[in-house]
């Protein structure tokens, strides 16, 4: 995502918008596998799923983090076929969702998004975020690093919890970001709208852990 001319997150772009957080009691837990193949250090790592947490917060999902190796197979699996949209394929029904992040994302494969989500893919990854693309704002934006990675997680596990790879007019579903899209971040406040908090509130109820 060139974020300071303007961004594109792909099945991955993000959002503005702000809301209230959920009541603690009425969030659903939402486990998330996450599988560090960037070498991302540790704090970083742990801001960055803390912001995507708070972000998540806003639409009724309380997120369960589960780091696993970046060994594992799940790490390494895609359902392609899952991008087809088949209309012969049954909707992802999971319990977790499989989150990976990497690092030297071909430049010319998803020119200017920071990642890509497959919402239906019924085994392996479902959202990956371009650890390298995500560097590259923080260091021309208006925006940390640990906040804007927080950012491209959201947006990613937006759209599996959201089952969609369509994005939104503002909010953290936004696909192109420009500089008051950073600084909204920034601040906090870009977060998902309320058409999609009360979807995700729907989807994330049918999940177990």
């Amino acid at each position: 995502m060139r974020m300071l001319m303007m961004t594109a997150l792909c099945s991955a772009e993000l959002l503005c918008g702000a809301g209230h957080p959920s009541q603690e009691a009425d969030r659903q837990p939402v486990v998330i596998h996450v599988y560090d193949l960037a070498g991302v250090s540790s704090h970083s790592l742990n801001q960055a799923t803390e912001e995507a947490a708070r972000i998540l917060t806003t639409a009724g999902v309380e997120a369960v983090w589960q780091p696993g190796p970046a060994d594992a197979s799940e790490a390494h699996e895609c359902d392609l076929h899952s991008s087809h949209g088949s209309l012969s394929r049954r909707p992802n029904s999971r319990a977790y969702i499989v989150l990976r992040l990497v690092r030297d994302f071909p430049d010319r494969s998803l020119p200017g998004a920071l990642g890509y989500s497959l919402p239906d893919a019924s085994f392996g990854v479902q959202a990956t975020v371009f650890y390298n693309r995500v560097e590259w704002v923080s260091e021309t934006g208006d925006v940390s690093l640990s906040t804007m990675l927080g950012h491209a997680i959201a947006h990613e596990i937006g759209h599996v919890l959201l089952g969609t790879r369509d994005h939104s007019p503002s909010g953290i579903m936004k696909a192109v970001w420009g500089k008051a899209d950073y600084r909204q971040a920034a601040m906090g406040l870009m977060v998902f709208t309320p058409g999609e908090r009360e979807a995700i509130r729907k989807q994330a109820a049918h999940r177990r852990i």
